[in-house]
């Protein structure tokens, strides 16, 4: 008899839908946050699951149908649009200067520039991060999440 396992400490959406692991279907939420508002700020303890919400997310705005068999939002979706999706995460380590904190913001910025074959002309990170968004926008035909 092989027994569901709990998800502890797993962050990943793929990974836990793709093996036997327990999952509470919180597609709902995502299907809300979609449709009503424009800005959220999700405050919530940690290890209280914003990180594999947030991975929920990145799945449904990147059209991982497949992923969703039998959730809530299976048929309340359109799979048929797919967004290019920016992670930012700060959750890899511990930033013990500002001066390391900006270069970790220039680094993650770099990234996407490569991925997506762009050369940013901004300076400000702020300014970084909107030129990058816009770019990959107006690059990819599709809204950039």
């Amino acid at each position: 008899m092989t027994m569901t396992k709990l998800p502890i400490g797993i962050q990943s959406f793929k990974e836990i839908r793709g093996d036997s692991w327990y999952y509470v279907d919180k597609t709902a939420f995502v299907e809300r946050l979609a449709s009503s508002g424009k800005y959220f700020f999700l405050s919530r303890p940690r290890r209280f699951g914003k990180s594999l919400f947030l991975d929920t997310l990145r799945q449904a705005f990147g059209g991982r149908e497949e992923l969703f068999k039998g959730l809530y939002i299976e048929n309340r979706w359109d799979w048929s649009r797919r967004y290019s999706v920016i992670v930012i995460s700060f959750g890899s380590g511990v930033v013990r200067t500002l001066e390391e904190l900006r270069l970790s913001e220039k680094e993650v910025i770099r990234r996407y520039e490569e991925r997506f074959a762009l050369t940013l002309k901004a300076e400000t990170i702020k300014d970084r991060f909107f030129e990058l968004i816009e770019r990959a926008r107006y690059k990819f035909g599709a809204q950039v999440v």
